[in-house]
């Protein structure tokens, strides 16, 4: 878990150790890819050409009830608070596009869990962490990422109403909100707002705004029962929902309760990723995972013999082997040990949301909302590994020692403790317990005789995590395999030991791996309170036009977050695991108002404007940030619409409080390739002798961050041509300043030779004794100029988060439905999103060339565009529905082309025997595809696990049944 300095990581999805999935894509189907995006486009012409010719639409329908993924419809309803704003609307859409995706969209389309919902959003472009993310800084934890600009811009409410964030960094560096222990079933409609929102919800709200909308009522007591399982082995799962309510004279509540247990799927229940033999590599690239590992001098591998590695062929289930490597020589290792890991993990979660409303009279009552959940994960990781020598300091990189026994310098090399070392795949698990809990509760009502209601509310958020990682203890290893040390080797200045082959050669007991090995356990929390009031009238005055609808919000919270890590994962004391911790907290005050003026019967016009506060140790920082929204309906089938709004990102609290953190680092000296070899390339990196050297990287989190800031802009339109067909399409824009980003330790590395040398490499003076400079300075650690080793050597580099970035992007949402109703054989439900990106620029730091995301394809892989498609089709009480799921090709491992699209197809059946009950038979993955082949992708699992699953086809059957309640429903 070291401090992560790499920029972009969002996107950048690792190219080694990584795992995805989904679909080859056949020659028939990319033909069919190219047809679609044809298609969309010539459709969007027509579309726009005949809107003088258009029918007038009727398309009275409940937005809940549609199988709609958008909400396209020109519906009259009751006022309803659509997300995006808070004035109460009679019309689902809006200047902004909403999508809203139901309940009845989550059963049909076969997602089994909120995060498989937000994969097949279109929208949702990062290249996020997800289920079978095993290590690195968020392990239990499913992020969502709108736009592409990271999981930390993306707002997530329950409700309306924000959560706590997660109690570990994304990545080591930013904050996000988690989305895995959100209950599947007592989700009633989710809705997206894919656009700035800040002047209504404050900070986030830069990429879009994703409500979860829970159920509020309850018809009956409801059992619903799910059991599924996968054709290849592993994944099975488990899922039992309980929902009720009471009432009784003014009191009024619903409640409800799902349990969930889904079993880990090994790599070894695969096998396209049981072994490294399933790599593309060839050659010298493909070679078993050195096991049993004794190097010489030059690091070369010392021969054990056959017979040395035979001895220890039954370990690790059997898999060890006398191998060889091209350059390296002979050794004891495995193919198979990559087939030791979880794919996707296995979680056990519990949820309960409760709410409870009390009448006090016809214009005033009590409510309270309470969630809570807990979740247990559970995951496998590589083995534990060690190697001799390493500095108990953070500093991870390996000294060789000398070898008394064979008078020789060596290192020694345990890549991996087998399965049996390890006592079986439990104890090296990876266990992390979640709890979460919010409560919300206040009064709300109506003031008699007026348009004016009210909400006055207090909520309180919590996360609290324990993470227990198992971690090998450096000094104990060192001690059990080398001994005690015996002095300094004169010549080499390397340690002395007295090590015996035989003992790296002979396989621990359990007992004594237990001895050298620990759990390192975390206890990370996060939590948020908010007191808000707000105010509303739909009729603040009358236009000619119609009423003017007004919304005011008051509030005030705190937020805190605490990442209180082992402490001997702080100080080197494990192998290969150093933590960072980070407490801090922020106060806030924000103050908002809304209008939305009817200018004439045909144009509405609706701007909101928002100031935010925050402080926190001795610093403020405020914004004010605006929208504006315009609906224009030139007749009752079409609307032109468009949103402009300013955002803004107040600092993570992760950024401002992270701790110091260490991780080994290599670069350039650019000082003493400057000052003693002048005369080198401008890069040194081939040429200077100190062009590529090793030091401790390190950094920790800063409290003189300002606000991230951004503007973003949509247009587009609304069409309904006939009678069940909509059609939207929406242009967007976002752009994000002073985005935060760790610098770089070359950055620092290269303003220090300027700093020390009086001048940059063009000859433009710089003033050492600046406060700047000092900085700088103060940053890079060397050994003194008389130190006999290594003189005015780099030991460490310290970086820290700025605001530098200026990240762009723009594209186009296109979505369609149209619902067939016939006499004889039924209903036909067509739904079609499509998400195409146009630009994605970056520039990290100033002075940076602009990088294009879209066509670096090593540093970004990010797909241009994402479809969602789907047709359902209902008799009497039968509804059947095929999806599917379009991500378009991904860049290669080598980032030289993208590959085609993948494709996934889920299938479901529901048939309702009564008003009572139902059955739904759900297939996943159709046709069984497995991760598209890349012939360069040779990093393991030699796919990218950010965008694809390696499940495979998998069966679900769902039973439904309601006591009591209406015969009608």
């Amino acid at each position: 878990m070291c401090s992560c300095m790499q920029s972009r990581q969002r996107y950048k999805a690792s190219r080694t150790g990584t795992v995805a999935s989904g679909c080859a894509g056949a020659k028939s189907k990319n033909l069919l890819g190219n047809i679609m995006q044809k298609t969309l486009i010539a459709v969007a012409v027509l579309t726009a050409l005949s809107c003088s010719h258009a029918l007038a639409a009727d398309t009275a329908a409940d937005p809940q009830d549609s199988t709609a993924t958008s909400s396209t419809t020109t519906a009259k309803l009751d006022t309803v608070e659509v997300t995006g704003s808070r004035i109460p609307r009679a019309q689902v859409e809006g200047p902004a596009p909403v999508v809203i995706i139901t309940a009845k969209d989550i059963l049909n389309n076969g997602y089994g869990t909120v995060a498989d919902v937000m994969s097949a959003l279109t929208q949702n472009l990062g290249a996020t962490d997800n289920n079978q993310n095993t290590n690195g800084f968020s392990p239990g934890a499913q992020a969502v990422d709108l736009r592409g600009l990271g999981p930390n811009h993306t707002l997530v409410l329950v409700n309306g109403r924000r959560i706590a964030d997660y109690p570990q960094s994304y990545q080591g560096n930013s904050n996000f909100t988690d989305i895995s222990n959100l209950p599947t079933s007592l989700i009633e409609r989710i809705e997206v707002l894919s656009g700035s929102a800040s002047a209504v919800y404050g900070s986030d709200a830069i990429s879009g705004v994703i409500n979860f909308i829970l159920k509020k009522k309850a018809d009956g007591t409801t059992i619903d029962f799910r059991e599924g399982d996968t054709q290849h082995g592993g994944g099975s799962s488990q899922r039992l929902q309980i929902t009720s309510g009471y009432s009784n004279g003014n009191f009024d509540s619903i409640f409800g309760v799902e349990f969930y247990n889904a079993k880990p799927l090994w790599a070894y229940q695969r096998s396209f990723t049981d072994s490294r033999l399933d790599s593309p590599a060839t050659g010298s690239k493909l070679y078993a995972d050195p096991v049993f590992v004794i190097m010489d001098e030059d690091e070369n591998y010392i021969d054990p013999g056959k017979a040395t590695c035979d001895a220890l062929a039954g370990y690790d289930q059997g898999s060890i082997v006398y191998a060889y490597r091209k350059n390296y020589g002979n050794y004891c290792g495995s193919y198979k040990d990559i087939g030791y890991g979880t794919l996707e993990n296995g979680r056990k979660a519990v949820n309960f949301y409760g709410s409870a409303t009390y009448h006090i009279n016809d214009s005033m009552e009590l409510f309270v909302d309470l969630q809570a959940g807990t979740s247990h994960q559970e995951s496998y990781n590589t083995p534990l590994k060690w190697e001799n020598s390493y500095q108990l300091n953070g500093d991870s990189s390996p000294v060789p020692f000398f070898n008394q026994a064979t008078n020789q310098i060596e290192q020694w090399q345990r890549q991996y403790f087998t399965i049996e070392e390890n006592g079986g795949f439990d104890a090296g698990k990876i266990r992390i317990i979640d709890n979460t809990y919010s409560l919300n509760t206040g009064i709300k009502g109506s003031l008699a005789g007026t348009n004016w209601t009210y909400e006055a509310l207090f909520g309180h958020s919590q996360n609290q995590l324990e993470n227990k990682e198992p971690a090998l203890i450096s000094s104990k290893a060192q001690a059990l395999y080398l001994g005690p040390s015996l002095g300094i080797d004169p010549d080499s200045g390397y340690n002395i030991y007295n090590a015996p082959y035989s003992r790296l050669y002979t396989p621990l007991t359990v007992a004594q791996f237990r001895s050298i090995t620990q759990d390192s356990v975390d206890n990370d929390s996060s939590r948020s309170e908010n007191f808000s009031f707000t105010a509303t009238n739909t009729e603040l005055f009358n236009l000619p036009a119609g009423p003017v609808g007004f919304a005011g919000v008051a509030e005030y919270g705190n937020q805190y977050y605490g990442l209180k890590p082992d402490p001997l994962s702080l100080d080197g004391t494990y192998f290969g695991l150093h933590n960072t911790g980070a407490v801090g907290s922020r106060d806030h005050m924000g103050t908002g108002i809304e209008f939305s003026v009817p200018v004439f019967s045909k144009l509405n016009i609706s701007a909101a404007g928002r100031y935010d506060r925050y402080e926190y140790s001795a610093t403020t920082a405020s914004k004010f940030t605006y929208s504006l929204g315009i609906e224009y309906r030139p007749f009752d089938s079409l609307l032109l619409r468009g949103s402009a709004g300013t955002g803004f990102r107040a600092p993570d609290l992760s950024y401002l409080y992270a701790g110091l953190s260490g991780s080994s680092s290599g670069g350039t000296d650019y000082f003493l390739c400057r000052r003693d070899e002048p005369g080198t390339a401008p890069d040194f990196l081939d040429d200077c002798s100190n062009g590529d050297v090793g030091y401790n990287g390190r950094s920790h989190g800063s409290t003189a961050l300002k606000n991230e800031t951004s503007k973003s802009y949509t247009y587009g339109f609304v069409y309904s041509p006939i009678k069940g067909l909509d059609i939207t399409a929406d242009y967007y824009i976002i752009k994000l300043n002073n985005e935060v980003e760790y610098q770089t330790t070359d950055a620092v590395l290269r303003e220090e030779a300027d700093c020390r040398l009086g001048q940059t490499p063009g000859g433009t003076p710089v003033d050492i004794n600046s406060a700047k400079c000092q900085d700088i300075i103060s940053r890079v650690v060397r050994n003194p100029a008389n130190s006999a080793n290594n003189p005015e050597g780099i030991t460490s580099v310290l970086v820290v988060p700025i605001n530098a970035a200026v990240d762009r992007t723009s594209g186009i949402d296109f979505d369609a439905h149209y619902k067939l109703e016939t006499d004889r054989i039924g209903s036909f439900d067509f739904n079609l999103g499509y998400t195409y990106v146009a630009t994605h620029t970056i520039q990290l730091f100033p002075g940076d060339a602009v990088n294009n995301e879209l066509t670096d394809l090593y540093n970004y892989v990010i797909p241009r565009d994402k479809t969602s498609y789907s047709v359902a089709w209902t008799l009497d009480k039968l509804t059947t529905t095929i999806h599917g799921s379009r991500i378009g090709g991904l860049p290669n491992y080598d980032g030289t082309q993208r590959l085609g699209p993948t494709f996934v197809y889920n299938g479901s059946l529901n048939y309702r025997f009564n008003s009572h009950a139902a059955l739904t038979l759900i297939v996943d993955n159709l046709f069984d595809s497995k991760p598209g082949k890349d012939s360069t992708w040779t990093g393991y699992p030699y796919y990218s696990r950010s965008w694809y699953s390696p499940i495979g086809r998998a069966y679900f059957v769902e039973f439904n049944y309601r006591f009591g309640g209406s015969e009608s429903k």
